[in-house]
């Protein structure tokens, strides 16, 4: 079954068509996902979230873009609106609130192909220059992919990425160290 066929399947409530285009980007939502929330179980149940707002809102997919590019742009809200959550659990002084940092920091930096340094800097991050940032450094998408995924001008898609590098450079230098050091 072809990715129109899909998401056609899909339309008319046939959860075969979610099968395939699951097989079809299960890894590259998995993989923003992991690197936007820092963990990989939170990585895997964004993943079955999101597949399961596909199924739900795929009558909306108007076919405008990609449907990869739609399916990032439900992606990276859908961590956004974690992250904020997060944010205002932690605010609120909730103690079961999930903890950005914990014992397994390095391991966690090493599942996602940063350095411990980068993962903590990446942290600090505002969410839509984090999201900028990885989705064209990580996942390789062009500047027009992640305006289109991010419903952002492709001017502010530039800016946030040049900010986000700036401050990656700034903080490895606040340590002593280059780019070639991590």
């Amino acid at each position: 079954m072809t990715e129109i066929e899909a998401i056609e399947s899909c339309r008319r409530g046939d959860i075969a068509g979610l099968h395939v285009l699951y097989e079809m980007h299960r890894s590259r939502v998995l993989n923003l996902s992991w690197r936007m929330l820092g963990s990989q179980q939170e990585g895997e149940d964004a993943l079955q979230e999101i597949f399961i707002k596909v199924f739900d809102r795929i009558k909306n997919y108007r076919g405008d873009s990609a449907f990869s590019t739609w399916l990032y742009r439900m992606t990276t809200n859908h961590c956004l609106d974690i992250l904020r959550r997060r944010k205002i659990l932690s605010f609120m002084g909730f103690e079961n609130a999930p903890e950005i940092e914990d014992k397994k920091d390095s391991e966690k930096a090493v599942d996602l192909g940063f350095s411990p340094v980068i993962a903590k800097v990446l942290e600090k991050l505002p969410e839509k220059q984090k999201a900028c940032l990885l989705m064209r450094e990580m996942e390789d998408l062009s500047y027009e992919d992640i305006a289109a995924a991010l419903q952002l001008s492709l001017g502010t898609v530039k800016s946030n990425i040049h900010r986000a590098k700036a401050f990656l450079k700034e903080s490895l230098e606040k340590e002593g160290l280059t780019p070639d050091d991590v």
